[in-house]
């Protein structure tokens, strides 16, 4: 057997139309599978970033979110991809979202070293979106 790629990720959400409002509206995942959700045929409503999902989990439990994190690729056509991430910083602080201090800061990752940001999701979950 060899594992080739990521299908999909799953993380509890405390508050799912909180979790859309972030993934979907502000970060601009396309949605799926909220008619299967509505219906009861699946537990979850996804999220697509680039062909993968992310499913939101609804749950009553408490989430303690510890060391997890969730890194998001962003696009940029920009020649100065720090200053379109300063833009977008900018934008998610504008809708209340909690940014880490000291952002943005190159991280490698997969693709080797990027800009990235970490900002906080609803539930306090380290998002890291990292230029791509």
């Amino acid at each position: 057997m060899n594992v080739v790629d990521i299908d999909h990720v799953a993380i509890r959400v405390t508050d799912l139309e909180r979790a859309l409002e972030f993934y979907h509206d502000l970060l601009g995942l396309a949605i799926r599978d909220r008619e299967r959700y509505d219906a009861g045929e699946v537990p979850y409503v996804a999220v697509v970033a680039g062909g993968r999902h992310v499913h939101l989990v609804p749950t009553d439990e408490e989430i303690d979110v510890g060391g997890e994190h969730l890194c998001l690729l962003v696009r940029s056509d920009a020649t100065d991809s720090r200053d379109e991430l300063e833009a977008l910083i900018a934008h998610l602080r504008e809708h209340d979202i909690e940014v880490e201090d000291g952002e943005p800061y190159e991280r490698y990752g997969a693709y080797g070293r990027a800009w990235a940001v970490y900002v906080r999701d609803p539930d306090g979950r380290r998002v890291e979106l990292k230029i791509h």
